[in-house]
């Protein structure tokens, strides 16, 4: 038992070791994902700018025939507000998960500190969603919505996206190893929860245990937390239940992550 509780301090220590490492590996990552094109990781931002263009076009001129959002905001606003995190977790979910097998010649071929994989490649991420964070902000002052002391939530709100999607790559990244099969399911999963998610409706069209089901998921935390900073004011510590509820998990993810991390460290070099 005391074994299973060290996993996850295990891993937090050889990444905290590593921290320059990381770092110089993630702005690497970022730099080959994007070579070859033009405009470089100029696209990690075109692409989902894209799709809300789309999004918004297919949802508020074509089903809904415009006009403002329940909540008082133009659709637009309010979309791009929750689907902003959103993007950077999809993103993350796959590409934190099959940080091992693309990498596979570090774990293979030179002695590596194998969990500071998932981390660079999460914080590869990170750089694209702060650039569209900033993005955001500015859409946001055009349309005459302008900066209040609630955007300083964000750095909170960015640093739990970090350590969360980086403990959920822990169990992700390992079991990919194992199994194709399984980041063939993590993106079949990834598509469902986008749907299952209240970005694109609002949780308020779902009643009782229904509702507490699709609370329960952990990315609607940051999809609210991401609205309220920007359109509807309201601290993260005012729903502090809510908050501790998501640690919690986080905490319980972590300890299941780091043990399946650290059992299967050992045998990665031999299974890839």
């Amino acid at each position: 038992m005391i074994r299973f509780l060290k996993n996850p301090f295990i891993l937090i220590k050889e990444n905290i070791v590593n921290t320059g490492r990381t770092f110089e590996m993630s702005f690497k990552e970022l730099e080959k994902r994007y070579s070859g094109a033009a405009l470089g990781a100029v696209w990690a931002m075109v692409k989902p700018m894209l799709f809300i263009a789309v999004y918004w076009f297919a949802i508020d001129v074509g089903i809904r025939g415009g006009g403002d959002d329940v909540t008082g905001y133009p659709f637009i606003l309010w979309l791009i507000s929750g689907i902003i995190p959103w993007f950077f977790i999809s993103e993350t979910l796959v590409y934190g998960g099959t940080s091992l097998r693309q990498n596979k010649h570090l774990i293979t071929k030179l002695v590596y500190p194998i969990s500071t994989i998932p981390t660079f490649r999460v914080l590869s991420q990170m750089y694209v969603h702060l650039a569209m964070t900033i993005v955001t902000m500015v859409l946001f002052i055009f349309a005459g919505v302008y900066p209040t002391v609630y955007y300083f939530q964000l750095i909170y709100y960015n640093v739990a996206l970090f350590i969360f999607m980086t403990v959920v790559s822990w169990t992700t990244s390992a079991l990919v190893v194992v199994s194709r099969d399984f980041e063939h399911l993590l993106k079949s999963v990834t598509q469902m929860l986008f749907w299952l998610t209240p970005i694109l409706w609002h949780l308020s069209n779902v009643k009782g245990f229904l509702k507490l089901v699709i609370m329960a998921n952990p990315i609607y935390y940051f999809v609210k937390g991401y609205r309220d900073t920007f359109l509807t004011q309201e601290w993260f510590f005012e729903n502090w239940h809510y908050s501790l509820y998501f640690w919690g998990l986080t905490i319980v993810i972590a300890l299941i992550g780091a043990f399946i991390f650290n059992k299967l460290k050992n045998e990665l070099a031999d299974i890839l």
